[in-house]
């Protein structure tokens, strides 16, 4: 009688020490997993022009197409430049007085990489690309700029306004 309960219990030991096993292994995994997709895989999207930059030589190299690239995490970073049309305005006390609608153009972008820097430039109703955007669009000497691609001017019944300041 004792031995068929010695082996009841070893059997429910061998069951509870599997199952608490795979449990960890599944769990590790899913860390590791994590770990790898975020320190070294980068995404870029379908609406974005992606660059990278390596530090060993420090070079700059322009990536043709979107999706996942798989790069050491310390050595190579990619940024990424958004290419969808925006709107740039210049307003005073929540009142519109112009608005353009600019696209950054892909054929500058080593200019202007080399007047602002590297990093993510993202289109946002404040963001620091728009403000550059907004700058090269209505600089006023006429000057045209390989990166910027002015598509029209905007009429004060087309000016889509932020949420807060319709009433």
């Amino acid at each position: 009688m004792e031995n068929t309960n010695d082996v009841g219990n070893l059997l429910k030991s061998f069951w509870i020490k599997l199952f608490v096993g795979l449990f960890l292994l599944v769990v590790l995994s899913l860390m590791g997993l994590c770990t790898f997709r975020t320190t070294f895989v980068d995404f870029v999207d379908n609406y974005e022009l992606a660059y990278k930059y390596d530090r060993r030589d420090g070079t700059i190299t322009r990536l043709d197409r979107t999706g996942y690239f798989l790069n050491p995490p310390v050595l190579v970073n990619v940024h990424s430049i958004d290419l969808r049309p925006m709107q740039v305005c210049i307003s005073a006390i929540q009142r519109v007085l112009n608005c353009k609608l600019v696209q950054f153009n892909p054929e500058g972008l080593e200019l202007f990489l080399e007047w602002h820097g590297r990093g993510n430039y993202n289109a946002g109703s404040m963001s620091t690309f728009n403000e550059i955007l907004k700058a090269y669009a209505y600089e006023g000497s006429g000057k045209n700029y390989p990166f910027l691609t002015v598509i029209r001017e905007l009429k004060p019944g087309e000016v889509d306004t932020p949420a807060e300041t319709r009433r």
